[in-house]
């Protein structure tokens, strides 16, 4: 719906008014788990994260926790840090997309999922073989991975969730492996015994 708002001594400017239904709630006190995710779940709905389309872009990786555990106090700075920048950035007009993820954690997620087995099953992770190892690592992530993305949004940052990577996607872990030939065939990656 559009009005006209008179400012002192100029001509009428026309504003856009957007009718939002924003969640309402009546309490007698301030109860925050039930406002907080239910702010979220609307900016979510309405797609106030997605980006739009639009030559002025601003597109920011947010730096992949490990999978193995849980957020900290170090995450959740920078997630407010980023949180500001994603948004200061909407403010003036840009498109934003901010990509979220989880990395794989390599040799530390290798450790507790082997951990885990041995507890629960007496196995090794030679015992199960490759492919069920890795399988039991991607039932690991699942766990997590999903507890780290509740985490993020309980914070209420406001990132793209259409693009959430995992670092052992097969897509990423191709570029990996193929960034990793490129060095090694350039001569700057290397064994040796050196530190």
């Amino acid at each position: 719906m559009l009005q006209s708002l008179r400012v002192a001594n100029r001509s009428p400017i026309k504003t856009c008014v957007r009718a939002y239904a924003a969640p309402v709630h009546k309490f007698e006190k301030y109860e925050p788990k039930v406002v907080e995710s239910d702010w979220y779940a609307w900016w979510q709905k309405r797609g106030l994260f997605a980006p739009k389309r639009t030559d002025n872009k601003f597109t920011m990786l947010l730096p992949p926790p490990n999978v193995t555990g849980v957020l900290h106090i170090g995450h959740a700075l920078t997630l407010s840090i980023q949180d500001a920048i994603a948004r200061w950035n909407r403010m003036h007009g840009r498109s934003v997309n901010w990509v979220p993820g989880t990395d794989h954690a390599g040799i530390s997620m290798q450790s507790v999922v082997e951990k885990k087995l041995k507890r629960e099953t007496g196995q090794t992770r030679h015992d199960l073989g490759r492919e069920a190892f890795v399988d039991e690592v991607w039932k690991w992530k699942q766990q997590h991975g999903d507890r780290i993305k509740q985490q993020t949004t309980r914070i209420g940052a406001s990132l793209n969730w259409a693009e959430e990577y995992f670092t052992m996607d097969p897509q990423h872990s191709q570029v990996v492996r193929d960034a990793f030939i490129r060095l090694y065939d350039d001569g700057l990656v290397y064994r040796t015994t050196k530190m």
